[in-house]
This record gives C-alpha cells, sequence and structure tokens, in this order.
C-alpha cells in the first residue's frame, strides 16, 4: 500500500514538475516577445531618425532589424516551436543593428544600439 502510494507521488511531482517547466518557458517566451516588440518599435523610430539624416545604411539596418524583431514576437507570442531558431536570428540581428547604430553619434542611434543589445541577450538566453 505504502509503495504503491509512494510511486503515485512521485508521478504527481513529475508531473507538476514538467507542467511547472513548460509554464516557466512560456513565461519567457513572453518576456523574449515584449523585448523584441519593443526593440521593432525603437529600430522604427531610429530608423526614421535615420532616413532624415541620411544615414541609409543605418536606416536599412533598423529596417531590417525591425522586421526581424516582429517575426521573433510574433513566434514567441505564439509558442511556436521556431520561436528558438528565430531568437537566434534575432539576436544575430541585432548584434549588427547595435554595432552599426554604436557607429553613429546621433541619441537614436544611441537608444537603438542600447536597446539592440538587450534584446539579443534576452533572445540568446531564451533560446537555449
Amino acid at each position: 500500500m505504502f509503495k504503491l502510494l509512494a510511486i503515485a507521488s512521485l508521478g504527481l511531482v513529475a508531473a507538476l514538475s514538467t507542467a511547472s517547466a513548460a509554464e516557466a518557458k512560456k513565461a519567457d517566451l513572453a518576456k523574449c516577445a515584449a523585448m523584441c516588440k519593443a526593440c521593432a518599435k525603437e529600430c522604427e523610430s531610429c530608423e526614421k531618425c535615420c532616413v532624415t539624416a541620411k544615414r541609409d545604411a543605418c536606416a536599412k539596418m533598423c529596417q531590417l532589424c525591425s522586421r526581424m524583431c516582429h517575426v521573433c514576437s510574433d513566434l514567441c507570442a505564439s509558442n511556436s516551436p521556431l520561436a528558438p531558431e528565430a531568437m537566434k536570428l534575432c539576436a544575430k540581428v541585432c548584434k549588427e543593428c547595435a554595432a552599426m547604430c554604436d557607429k553613429s553619434d546621433a541619441e537614436c542611434c544611441k537608444e537603438c544600439a542600447k536597446v539592440c543589445k538587450e534584446c539579443a541577450k534576452m533572445c540568446e538566453e531564451t533560446s537555449k
């Protein structure tokens, strides 16, 4: 009787642990989706600033980064099985965008670089 109860208890603990891990992963994906959405918004703002200032290469990079962040945000928010791969690519694109924006003295670029670095870090950590 006690053996059966112990086995049932272990099964319940294992099931709860699996459910908790799944919920934690879902929460991490939601945080990553929010970060990517914020990064996309910042890149869109920086793109407009760069177009006005005729920093064409930077504007193009910000546009690409914004697009990638939107895709990654959507995949993370929907808990897609493609999310981990999207996060890896998003991190790479955000790092490239941050590197380009770091070359500029413009305030919009400084803020964009900061947010892109945060997004890249979040995507890298969450994709593991």
